[in-house]
């Protein structure tokens, strides 16, 4: 087993739960790693890892670093080349190995959920959550649309996909609820909410990625009306459990720690 100490880097960084669930998860696998949060803006990644001890050796990372890490001169996995975010950061040797989590995270999350497929897509803003959701909802015959306040991130948001058929429209545009079996929001916390009184005749699955504020009322709207969700702390969970089994270099029981670490997580909130 590698042997790590970690922390999540970001700002704002104090609402970040990923403290609690990964030293969860250390505890159930018997690690004696010690993870915490640490403040970085934007802009100072590159000299926050200059000065870095050797034994804070892996790191998980969040808004606004994710594209920031991909531009850094490490190597980096493809899949996070295509979709330009990263989250996790690992030493190996005397240089720095870049991946990205938040792809198998979604796709866990939704596995867990249900065994359906989805043909029909809305996704929620247009940042590097967008293209995580993009690569991970990528399917032959899908048709995939997406939601940005930013015409410029269009090109990026294109080539996340593989296979699937991507349109962009605008996030004031109105929105054909009914057309949709899987809805994922990646917008800021707010963008969303304005969108709650155009819903009308929607059935899909949404998947909220944000977890901060709890309820969003995104969420809310789609609970109140009995429709399925899946909410942001399982996609929390999801990536972290992937980033637990690079950090230490073995596989990991993904049933096992999950409940844990959701458990954990909630009663934080």
């Amino acid at each position: 087993m590698r042997v790590f100490n970690g922390a999540v880097l970001g700002s704002p960084i104090s609402h970040s739960l990923s403290p609690v669930i990964h030293q969860v998860a250390y505890e159930s696998l018997g690690i004696s790693a010690k993870y915490t949060a640490i403040e970085v803006r934007s802009g100072k990644l590159a000299e926050f890892l200059k000065s870095t001890p050797p034994e804070l050796n892996s790191f998980s990372l969040t808004m606004p670093l994710k594209e920031e890490l991909v531009d850094l001169d490490f190597p980096t996995s493809e899949l996070a080349k295509r979709i330009r975010s990263a989250n996790t950061l690992i030493k190996v040797g005397e240089s720095w190995k870049v991946d990205s989590t938040d792809v198998v995270g979604f796709q866990q999350s939704v596995s867990a959920k249900t065994n359906a497929t989805f043909q029909n897509i809305l996704i929620l803003g247009g940042g590097a959550t967008a293209r995580a959701a993009i690569a991970a909802f990528d399917s032959v015959g899908a048709q995939i649309d997406i939601a940005s306040r930013s015409e410029h991130r269009k090109e990026s948001l294109i080539k996340a996909s593989l296979f699937a058929q991507i349109s962009v429209i605008g996030f004031d545009e109105q929105i054909d609820w009914p057309k949709y079996d899987l809805v994922v929001n990646t917008s800021p916390a707010g963008a969303a909410d304005k969108l709650v009184t155009t819903i009308a005749g929607a059935s899909a699955l949404l998947f909220e990625s944000l977890y901060h504020p709890w309820p969003t009322a995104l969420m809310s709207f789609w609970r109140n009306v009995g429709l399925e969700s899946i909410d942001g702390l399982d996609l929390l969970v999801h990536q972290a459990i992937s980033q637990i089994s690079i950090f230490a270099g073995v596989p990991v029981k993904r049933s096992q720690l999950a409940p844990l670490m959701r458990e954990a997580a909630l009663k934080r909130i």
